[in-house]
């Protein structure tokens, strides 16, 4: 039992230490301890075994869960019944050794442990406790990761704000049996298909990593159709080996780079937001030479995204697809999707969800303070008449009652970012930055979607260009898409023609969700691995990189 000592050590269990040492005086006992003695014993250590696993920084173990749930049960032994260890127990351990699959690290598990004690011939009644408390830690902790998700969101990344925990794992201690318990883990983990989808091409990828070498492809020219050699042979295998060709027993000329390769090819461009053209220059085949470690651990990144958001998603449901460009309306069983334009990487627009409730139509653009410093004022300080010919309205200050101002009156070279308390308000007409439309989901961020007079940024491939809010390629669809049926159309309608400015309800508030992932299923199931617009995955890798040590090398 010394690997037991050195593991548990690691995690000052001092307790744990005595009971397992293979150096203890103490002799097992023969008759197998009675209820009340294991009784006795979980009670006793339930507080200390829940002192010994606490939290590591971000990531959040149910642990007082733990104590009512025992406390619940009157202290009895959950994984023991009649003097017998349920079977279960075994299932529990292989279930945790297998967490990796959801993209967890089975080290959070405890599984180690567990089986020294499930290997010990006769256990006294306090190693019995001491199994019962730690499996049961286990089990809390997984039950709460694969719903909930591990870390904490906002202390990975502030700019994330959507974190919708579910309290469904915590029934889970509750139940009757420990059984029952076991056979409801795989129930936890999320619902939507893309994470089910996602979760077998992390386990494809983990199987491939261990089983195979990747296959890559060496620098050169770009390879196209009609070329020939073994740079050719090595595109085709690596596209077998990441699935855009289905293996097949027909006989190809390997070095030869036919219509069929160009075709599997440009199937995986798209996939990886890459220009298809069925070329391999030197950026898809860097893409082409991304370890396949490297892509187990960024879609296990997204897994973790997905235990962020509430289990079950609204059917009605505004889906702001950051990393896609994209803004999926999904109302009534019907689909209305449109190009964005969402925030530049140094104005990244938050993840987060809130309610949409209202739209304005022919809004006044009240600038934003921030704007106003970094974008107006070094414009005004090269041109005093900007926000005349912008028709700006320019007011003494943020307060009620303001008073309105003349701007080609002020010195604007005189004024500093710091020292700038005016308040800017753009009137509506076809230059105003937010268009015809503004639809409000009130929020702490001041975002919101809205029209724009600048459409040729929709032409482009990478539409990172605001300053935080959402803009829409479409907004006059999906303003007929929010108020169709109601008489909100017709008001909407009356007030685009009488180019009136008019706040206007919602018939029904809709959910707006805005989501970063940066690998999802395509439409044919495949993995689609985007740009990390923001680099939010290297602060995944540094949150969840946690690998094991050596128990010699701790303190």
């Amino acid at each position: 039992m010394t690997s037991s000592k050195q593991l548990i050590s690691l995690i000052c269990v001092s307790l744990l230490l005595g009971a397992c040492s293979s150096n203890s005086n103490k002799q097992f006992v023969i008759v197998p301890p009675s209820e009340q003695q294991i009784e006795t014993n979980v009670k006793e250590q339930v507080a200390l075994a829940l002192n010994a696993f606490t939290p590591v920084a971000g990531q959040a173990l149910p642990n007082n869960t733990v104590l009512e749930a025992y406390q619940a049960r009157g202290h009895e032994p959950l994984w023991i019944t009649d003097k017998t260890i349920n079977l279960s127990i075994y299932k529990l351990v292989d279930i945790l050794e297998e967490s990796n699959t959801h993209g967890l690290n089975p080290i959070h598990y405890h599984t180690h442990i567990i089986k020294e004690y499930l290997d010990l011939k006769q256990p006294t009644p306090q190693q019995l406790a001491e199994m019962d408390v730690i499996a049961t830690i286990a089990l809390a902790s997984y039950a709460h990761d694969v719903s909930n998700g591990r870390y904490e969101p906002q202390l990975i990344d502030p700019n994330w704000q959507l974190d919708a925990p579910s309290t469904h794992w915590k029934d889970l201690l509750f139940l009757e049996s420990a059984t029952t318990m076991v056979n409801s883990l795989p129930l936890l983990a999320p619902r939507s298909s893309q994470y089910q989808i996602l979760q077998k091409w992390l386990v494809y990828y983990q199987d491939l990593a261990q089983k195979e070498r990747d296959i890559f492809v060496s620098a050169g020219v770009p390879l196209t159709m009609g070329d020939e050699g073994p740079r050719v042979a090595q595109l085709r295998a690596r596209l077998i080996q990441l699935g855009d060709i289905r293996f097949s027993t027909r006989k190809v000329d390997e070095e030869q780079f036919d219509v069929n390769l160009k075709e599997a090819l440009i199937r995986f461009q798209q996939r990886h937001h890459l220009t298809a053209d069925g070329a391999a220059g030197s950026r898809t085949i860097q893409m082409l030479n991304v370890p396949l470690s490297v892509r187990a651990k960024q879609i296990a990144y997204n897994l973790e995204r997905w235990r962020w958001l509430p289990s079950e998603l609204e059917a009605n449901r505004v889906w702001v697809d950051l990393t896609n460009y994209m803004v999926d309306v999904h109302l009534n069983g019907e689909l209305t999707s449109m190009k964005a334009v969402i925030g530049k990487p140094d104005r990244k627009t938050p993840v987060f969800k809130d309610q949409m409730t209202y739209m304005v139509t022919n809004p006044t653009w009240r600038v934003p303070h921030r704007i106003a410093r970094e974008n107006l004022l070094p414009k005004l300080q090269s041109d005093p008449n900007y926000l005349v010919k912008n028709r700006y309205k320019l007011y003494s200050s943020w307060g009620v009652g303001a008073k309105e101002l003349d701007s080609t009156k002020i010195n604007w070279k005189s004024i500093s970012e710091d020292n700038l308390r005016f308040r800017f308000e753009q009137e509506p007409d076809e230059g105003n930055a937010l268009g015809q439309y503004k639809f409000m989901f009130p929020n702490k961020h001041e975002i919101y979607l809205h029209d724009t007079p600048a459409k040729h940024l929709f032409r482009e491939n990478s539409r990172a260009f605001s300053s935080g809010c959402v803009r829409l390629e479409n907004p006059s669809e999906f303003a007929a898409a929010i108020t169709k049926g109601s008489k909100q159309f017709t008001e909407m309608q009356k007030s685009l023609q009488a180019a009136s400015n008019t706040v206007i309800s919602l018939p029904v508030y809709i959910p707006v969700y805005l989501v970063y992932f940066t690998v999802v299923p395509n439409i044919n199931g495949m993995p689609e691995f985007r740009d990390d617009i923001y680099q939010r995955d290297p602060l995944m890798e540094e949150a969840m990189g946690y690998s094991a040590f050596n128990s010699r090398d701790s303190i």
